[in-house]
């Protein structure tokens, strides 16, 4: 198709309801050709002042209506390259599936460690004539009781970080913890610098909120110098979301001299570091974390669900004195407080040692769980780790990681393509998260394993073997 200024023309939206603005009639138009499969991952959309010129409409109405897309993930604008279709366009990324079949072996879902709960149970009913009752049943703050947090500072000391009980909020769990920071400290179009495979649960937030990510391209030891330095030059980013210990989804665990690097570009750039420690209990060498390099820069949030039980609900965010009134309200706003019955458990299970009783427990069966797994794909590209609780298997190029999660689930077993954690419009990677954790025991592990062998090698059959 030709304009009539010579302009060759791949899509043009269908306005199909007059009584709606134009810009959100081509929005509308663009999330419908996704969804029926007229515009694939990585398509680039014409210019806007060609789909203008087309249309009879103003400039500004289409880049009105790319920028709402955007702002939903269904495009990405590259500046000098053009506007492109995102690399999850269409993907699902509801990482807890729906799928209740028991049949199915749960691969997918990072789950933490069920089988421990037996010693849980046992450590929380030796715990309750020690409550604090005065406590549990009152109103808190809405950065949490001060012995709480005063217990948490300390026991954060572990992990490197350095801080007082003025410097915490307690948070219903990281997602919380994550939203609360969003919304206190960043507006609608503001742009957050991330891997290129990232957080799905960041990557819904930014959704809603209509925060704009941009990813970073890596490797095999973290997000590329070079192409972070290029992007902090290119975007006028306000912040960077990381996951410095066992990334998800690739288990990679940041050097401390990637880290030293890192922190000197966050500086120099004065973007807000949120620093993700989720998974930093499943580290077993602790280094020091980016935060206390860039203390003035960033914000750390340790979660306890994947340590202890999903049950509990409870993290934590260190962050300066400049940002702290801001989250305070927010936290107000959003859940009023913490739980104060969960938070003193956990503070319970922290000042008794149980807590890490119960880390060291879980540890000791991710170690066996990932050399079945080594064991298992040995001849397969997986990227080492003995303790996380996910493994990342990186396929050859023209292998389809969509098809082989299809294809596991209906051989009885799930399993997560990377385009679930995909940020832009590049889908080059073709890759698999495995769930260590989730399945029941070692025996189920090792059959579903089995099952992902068995499809893999079915795979090789059709194109060259993986070296």
């Amino acid at each position: 198709m030709v304009n009539y200024y010579g302009n060759e023309i791949t899509w043009v939206p269908k306005l199909e309801e007059p009584n709606k603005p134009i810009y959100i009639l081509i929005a509308e138009s663009i999330e419908k050709d996704i969804k029926d499969g007229k515009l694939k991952s990585g398509f680039k959309l014409p210019p806007q002042r060609i789909i203008a010129n087309y249309l009879g409409i103003n400039h500004s109405t289409v880049t009105r209506a790319y920028k709402l897309c955007e702002e939903r993930g269904l495009i990405k604008g590259v500046i000098g390259n053009g506007t492109f279709v995102s690399s999850t366009a269409g993907v699902p990324v509801d990482l807890l599936s729906d799928y209740k079949d028991n049949n199915i072996i749960e691969m997918g879902m990072t789950l933490p460690l069920y089988e421990v709960n037996k010693l849980i149970e046992t450590n929380i009913s030796e715990l309750f004539n020690s409550f604090d009752y005065d406590i549990i049943l009152k109103y808190s703050s809405p950065e949490g009781n001060v012995k709480h947090r005063y217990i948490a500072s300390k026991w954060l000391e572990q992990y490197k970080i350095n801080s007082t009980l003025d410097d915490i909020i307690i948070t219903s769990g990281s997602q919380n913890a994550l939203a609360v920071i969003l919304i206190s400290l960043f507006n609608k179009g503001d742009r957050i610098i991330v891997d290129e495979l990232t957080y799905t649960g960041l990557k819904s937030l930014a959704k809603l909120l209509g925060i704009i990510l941009i990813p970073v391209k890596g490797d095999h030891f973290g997000i590329d110098i070079e192409e972070l330095n290029k992007t902090c030059k290119r975007e006028n980013a306000k912040g960077i979301y990381l996951i410095p210990d066992c990334h998800n989804p690739t288990s990679i665990t940041l050097s401390e001299e990637k880290r030293q690097i890192i922190s000197e570009i966050i500086t120099k750039y004065n973007l807000l570091l949120i620093e993700d420690g989720t998974f930093s209990f499943s580290v077993e060498e602790k280094l020091k974390p980016m935060s206390s390099l860039i203390p003035n820069n960033s914000i750390y949030i340790h979660g306890t669900s994947k340590a202890l039980n999903p049950t509990f609900r409870i993290s934590y965010i260190v962050s300066p004195p400049n940002y702290i009134k801001q989250l305070q309200h927010c936290v107000h706003s959003l859940t009023w407080m913490p739980s104060p019955f969960t938070s003193e458990l956990v503070s319970l299970l922290q000042t008794t040692s149980k807590y890490n009783e119960i880390v060291d427990a879980k540890l000791k069966i991710l170690k066996e769980r990932n050399k079945i797994l080594d064991t298992t794909l040995n001849e397969y590209n997986v990227l080492p780790s003995n303790t996380s609780l996910f493994r990342y298997l990186i396929l050859p190029n023209k292998w389809d990681d969509t098809n082989i999660e299809r294809l596991c689930l209906e051989s009885g077993t799930q399993v997560f393509s990377s385009k679930r954690f995909s940020i832009g419009t590049d889908a080059h990677h073709n890759a698999i998260r495995i769930s260590v954790s989730a399945p029941k025991s070692s025996d189920e592990l090792k059959k579903g394993l089995q099952i992902l062998k068995d499809i893999l090698t079915s795979y090789e059959y059709r194109f060259e073997p993986i070296l």
